[in-house]
């Protein structure tokens, strides 16, 4: 039996910055705001990335926030 391998963060690849992510779902039919976003970093603690001043986050990480959100809006 192979043991899956622990992760304690994403993926490098998985990772984008705040303001790719905003505008990746402001093309669906439930646009948010950045401070929604941020939001949800706080709120779920997701892990973040700070480099030269720009923030990075996992996109599948949002991904499944976003899905939350309109989830309870419907």
């Amino acid at each position: 039996m192979a043991i899956q391998p622990l992760m304690p963060y994403p993926v490098p690849a998985d990772m984008m910055l705040i303001e790719e992510i905003r505008d990746q779902l402001n093309q669906t039919p439930y646009p948010v705001p950045l401070s929604r976003i941020r939001e949800w970093i706080e709120e779920q603690d997701l892990y973040v990335e700070r480099f030269r001043r720009r923030v990075f986050v996992s996109y599948s990480d949002i991904l499944m926030a976003h899905q939350e959100y309109v989830s309870g809006k419907n």
